[in-house]
């Protein structure tokens, strides 16, 4: 059954389905989030790293493009509109929680954001000796973690999800040569031993019940709200 819902999502364009939806079938939303669901995840995971908080970011985007799907000038592709919506309200809540924590270490690029210095790894491993104590998936998740957050962004869409530099640019409202200039430096501050491995799709790894939950709350919440509207 699951299996065939995700062959459904993976037929139906998001025109098509977003079509359906505006002519009263809530359902076909289901097949968008489906299909955006592991890159809304990785991608809000570049900005927090606490799971409820990110799923609960990722059904505030979806409640929202649903609300807003009337006024959707399809002037952007739909994933590059509901990214831009899981971006905002994951940096809304970055905002809140940076205005309640003490100033740390911190230092400016030419881009004139913040970003965090980057500190030795916890452990006393060396590289070699972590890699052999097979921890490869947790090393690129904490050297990703690492990087500061206008660089982890892109490094996550170009790099995890293989987003084109114009979709990046646009999904995060800054010129395309800032993505190649960010990508690149989040790159050098990797350590070159990982290099070759951060496409392993275990990296922040999205399963199949996580995106059932997801799509079962929105479902919920959009037919509670139509409820309360009636």
């Amino acid at each position: 059954m699951e299996t065939e819902k995700r062959i459904a999502a993976q037929a139906t364009s998001d025109e098509e389905a977003i079509a359906k939806v505006l002519a009263g079938e809530t359902a076909a939303y289901e097949q968008i989030m489906r299909r955006y669901n592991p890159r809304l995840f990785r991608i809000v995971r570049s900005y927090l790293t606490d799971e409820d908080e990110i799923e609960d970011v990722i059904q505030e985007a979806y409640i929202k493009a649903y609300e807003a799907l009337p006024r959707f000038e399809k002037r952007s592709s739909f994933s590059t509109w509901v990214i831009r919506i899981a971006i905002n309200e994951a940096l809304a809540r970055v905002k809140q929680r940076k205005r309640l924590s003490p100033i740390g270490d911190t230092a400016s690029d030419d881009t004139g954001y913040v970003i965090e210095a980057i500190g030795p790894l916890q452990n006393n491993e060396t590289p070699i000796e972590t890699l052999m104590n097979s921890e490869l998936k947790y090393i690129l998740e904490e050297a990703v973690d690492r990087l500061p957050e206008n660089y982890r962004s892109v490094f996550v869409m170009r790099e995890i999800e293989g987003m084109s530099i114009a979709e990046t640019s646009e999904s995060l409202d800054i010129t395309q040569t800032n993505v190649k200039v960010r990508l690149n430096r989040a790159k050098e501050m990797l350590r070159d031993f990982i290099s070759g491995f951060y496409h392993d799709a275990e990296v922040f790894h999205f399963d199949l019940v996580r995106c059932d939950r997801i799509v079962h709350n929105v479902l919920r919440r959009i037919s509670e709200r139509k409820g309360e509207a009636s």
